[in-house]
């Protein structure tokens, strides 16, 4: 396990992914390594694939140095000093930005750098030489549109993790798709749409984590299924807990500072939200000083 920085006594959790293309993810791979191991404390683990990135960490704060920053660095466009060949960060895009835990807080043992066949393996059959747009996936709903959204009667919601997560909580009103595995995501959605379970005609809601899984989801909604209006929570669970008060605020945050943070209704999520760290449940209401996909 890498030291911590001096000073170091809480740990900013943030995942983030993005699709777009790496023709060498090879020497990415080796590039990024050798500059994110320069970052003092830094743990977590990242994925490089020729469809893009995929990325975890636990970035030590409080103490010497601004780790923090130097990651952001990390993955900006090689002609700006990063090492992508796209700013990770760019058109939009954010880090998603988790709760800030206990340096003690078990989270990712080591720093690991990757290459896998894809950063999210989808198990998808359609055909030699067919593949679907992962731009095409929809509408992203920040979280207070998406509150509102789901508070409307007779919606379509659809919980996209696997039934070991959403066992153990989820959005009130939602309906499970009850995979063991995310490969078998699409003949679920196929079975639902052909007993007319879920009307292609009708807009559509649907959720994981942090917003990855809901990518490919929503493709293949879009473009195998038909479905016209697909809506996606931006940041996942994750960012919904955050807005609606369940979840710390992250390193430097003042209280006001979120402009768009929930302070009236009770939220929608129930139960506690699987996670892919080590940490493995965050519960609704839980005060952190307390991780999942």
């Amino acid at each position: 396990m890498k030291p911590l920085p001096t000073g170091a006594s809480q740990l900013q959790l943030l995942s983030f992914y993005r699709f777009a293309p790496i023709h060498q993810p090879e020497i990415i791979r080796d590039v990024l390594f050798e500059r994110l191991e320069t970052i003092e404390g830094l743990r977590g683990t990242v994925y490089i694939a020729e469809e893009g990135i995929n990325a975890q960490f636990a970035v030590p704060v409080g103490g010497d140095g601004e780790p923090l920053e130097d990651l952001m660095d990390a993955f900006k466009n090689d002609t700006s000093g990063g090492c992508l060949p796209f700013d990770a960060f760019d058109a939009g895009n954010s880090p998603n930005m988790g709760n800030v835990v206990d340096i003690d807080t078990p989270t990712f043992d080591r720093l690991i750098v990757r290459t896998r066949d894809a950063i999210l393996r989808d198990g998808m059959n359609l055909g030699e030489g067919v593949s679907l747009d992962w731009s095409d996936t929809g509408e992203e709903l920040d979280p207070a549109e998406w509150d509102e959204q789901l508070r409307q009667p007779d919606i379509q919601l659809l919980d996209c993790r696997n039934s070991y997560e959403s066992d153990q909580g989820s959005f009130i009103s939602a309906k499970p798709l009850n995979t063991q595995a995310f490969s078998d995501t699409w003949s679920v959605l196929d079975n639902e749409v052909e007993s007319k379970a879920l009307d292609p005609s009708k807009p559509v809601h649907i959720f994981c984590t942090g917003g990855i899984r809901c990518v490919k989801v929503g493709s293949y909604l879009r473009q195998e299924l038909g479905f016209d209006d697909v809506r996606s929570l931006r940041h996942g669970i994750i960012g919904y807990q955050r807005w609606s008060g369940e979840g710390d605020k992250c390193a430097g945050e003042d209280e006001t500072e979120s402009e768009d943070a929930n302070t009236n209704a009770a939220s929608l999520w129930e139960g506690q939200n699987f996670l892919f760290d080590k940490r493995r449940f965050a519960e609704s209401g839980q005060n952190e000083t307390e991780i999942p996909e």
